[in-house]
C-alpha cells in the first residue's frame, strides 16, 4: 500500500502542472481505467491528478480518457459492460443518476468498493445534498461526488447602475426580478434576463427551493413507480411568467442547454440564471463587474426558501467478469485520493465547481479564498441553506434526460404562444409519465 501523505506531498510539490516520470516498475502495475465527460481545464486537471497518483506509487496505473459528452459516454459504457470490458470508473452527470441506480448488475456502490479494499470510508464527508443525491436511505453511497454545482443568479452591475438599480442589492424574489428586468429594458437595454438549462433551473431547482414535489414516491427516491405531479401552481406560474416577460424582452429564451450564457457574456442580457460552474468563464469573458446571488423565489408560496439541489457529475464504479480484488483496491485508492482536501480544493478553485466535501469548503474558507473571490461561496450557502425539506433532497428518475427534453419542448411552445402555460406543463407531465412507465418495463 502506498503512503497517502507522501502521495499528496508529491502532488502539491509538482503542482499538477507538468509531465511526471513514472517509476520503473510501471510495467507490472494493476490497470485502472476512468472515463470522463469533462473538457477544458477540468479535463486537464483530472488527467494531471491521475499522473500525480501514478507517480507517487508503483502498484496501480490509472488512465483517464475523454469518451464524449455524458449521454454518449453512458451509452458507450453500457455497451462495454455488455461486452464484458467496461471502464473501472465512469463520470456521469446528475440527470443520469436514476438510470445508473437501475443498472444494479453493472455497477458496484462506492461504499462497497471501499469496503472491498479495506479502507475506512464515511459518506458524510461530502456536502449533504451531494451525499443524499447519490446515496441510499441506509447510508450507502452509490457514486462519489466530484464536480458539484448548483444554479445561481449572475448579474451585470454596470447595467444595474445604468437602470437605476442598486448593484449590491440584486432581486431576491420573482416579483423583485420582474420589476428589475422591467427597469432594465426601460433604460434601453435590449434584454433583462435569460436562463440556461430551463428544465434544470425552472423545474428542478425551483421545485426544490419551494419544497414542492416533482412526483409521488419522494421524488422517485423511494421507488421506480413514481408518478410525476409537477403540473402545479409553482411550475405553471413560473412558465407563465417567462412567457409574459418574453413579450417585451424582460426575458429572452436562449436555448435548452448552456447556449443562453452567450447572451449574458456579450452584455446583451443583464441577468443570467446558470450553473455555478460557469463562474470562471464569466470572470474571464464578461468584461464588466458582476455579482452572484441566490435563485429568486415566490414569497407567497414559501416564506423562507429551502436549499437548491446539485448538478454536475459523480464517479460510478463498474463491475465486470473477472475483475480482481486488486483492481477494486486500485479503484478505491484512487477514489480516496480524489476525495482528499488538497485535490478537491485545487479542482474547485481552478474550475468554479463547488468543493465536494465539507473539509474542502472549510479549508477554502480558512485560507480566505471566498473573501478574495466574492460570490464563489453563494452556491454552497444556497445548497446548504436551512434544513432540507421533504422535496428539496433531490430526485431520482429513469430516462430523466428524455423527460427534460419533453419539458423543454412544451415550454418552447408556451413561449411561442402555441399552447397555454397550463397545457404545456400538463403535456410535459403526461409525456414524462409515459416515459417512466416504459422505463419500469425495461428496468424490471
Amino acid at each position: 500500500m502506498f503512503n497517502r501523505r507522501r502521495l499528496l506531498g508529491t502532488t502539491l510539490a509538482a503542482g499538477l502542472a507538468g509531465a511526471l516520470t513514472l517509476p520503473a516498475a510501471a510495467q507490472n502495475r494493476v490497470p485502472v481505467e476512468m472515463w470522463i465527460g469533462l473538457t477544458g481545464i477540468a479535463q486537464e486537471l483530472l488527467i494531471g491528478f491521475a499522473d500525480a497518483f501514478n507517480a507517487a506509487q508503483d502498484k496501480y496505473q490509472v488512465t483517464v480518457s475523454f469518451k464524449g459528452q455524458y449521454p454518449e459516454q453512458r451509452a458507450a459504457a453500457i455497451a462495454a459492460f455488455r461486452a464484458g470490458n467496461p471502464p473501472h470508473i465512469m463520470q456521469m452527470f446528475d440527470a443520469g443518476t436514476g438510470d445508473m441506480f437501475a443498472a444494479r448488475q453493472a455497477i458496484v456502490p462506492v461504499s462497497e468498493v471501499y469496503a472491498k479494499a479495506g479502507l475506512d470510508f464515511d459518506p458524510s464527508i461530502f456536502l449533504a445534498p451531494a451525499a443524499g443525491y447519490y446515496g441510499a436511505p441506509d447510508g450507502t453511497l452509490f457514486s462519489q461526488p466530484l464536480n458539484v454545482s448548483t444554479a445561481v443568479m449572475f448579474y451585470n452591475k454596470a447595467v444595474f447602475e445604468k437602470a437605476g438599480l442598486d448593484p449590491e442589492a440584486p432581486p431576491a424574489t420573482w416579483p423583485e426580478l420582474i420589476e428589475a428586468t422591467g427597469k432594465i429594458v426601460a433604460s434601453g437595454h435590449p434584454c433583462g434576463m435569460t436562463s440556461t438549462w430551463i428544465s434544470w433551473i425552472m423545474l428542478e431547482q425551483m421545485s426544490a427551493i419551494h419544497n414542492t414535489p416533482l412526483s409521488t414516491r419522494q421524488n422517485g427516491l423511494a421507488g421506480l413507480d413514481a408518478v410525476l405531479t409537477f403540473d402545479n401552481e409553482l411550475v405553471t406560474r413560473t412558465v407563465a411568467t417567462l412567457a409574459e416577460m418574453q413579450k417585451d424582452k424582460r426575458f429572452d429564451y436562449g436555448g435548452r442547454s448552456n447556449d443562453a450564457a452567450a447572451k449574458f457574456l456579450s452584455g446583451e442580457c443583464a441577468i443570467l440564471l446558470q450553473s455555478s460552474g460557469g463562474h470562471g468563464t464569466i470572470a474571464r469573458d464578461l468584461g464588466a463587474p458582476f455579482g452572484v446571488s441566490f435563485l429568486p423565489y415566490w414569497p407567497d408560496l414559501i416564506e423562507t426558501p429551502k436549499n437548491s439541489i446539485i448538478g454536475g457529475a459523480s464517479l460510478w464504479v463498474f463491475n465486470a467478469p473477472g475483475r480482481t480484488d486488486e483492481e477494486f483496491r486500485g479503484v478505491a485508492e484512487f477514489l480516496a485520493y480524489l476525495s482528499s482536501t488538497e485535490v478537491l480544493k485545487r479542482f474547485a478553485e481552478a474550475t468554479g465547481f463547488l468543493p465536494a466535501t465539507n473539509a474542502t469548503f472549510a479549508a477554502m474558507q480558512a485560507e480566505g479564498f471566498f473573501e478574495r473571490n466574492p460570490g464563489r461561496d453563494v452556491p454552497v450557502l444556497q445548497l446548504t441553506r436551512g434544513t432540507p425539506g421533504e422535496f428539496s433532497k433531490g430526485y431520482r428518475f429513469g430516462r430523466w434526460t428524455e423527460i427534460r427534453d419533453f419539458f423543454h419542448e412544451e415550454v418552447e411552445r408556451a413561449l411561442q404562444g402555441a399552447v397555454t402555460p397550463e397545457a404545456a406543463v400538463a403535456n410535459a407531465v403526461r409525456r414524462g409519465n409515459e416515459a417512466l412507465r416504459a422505463f419500469e418495463r425495461t428496468a424490471n
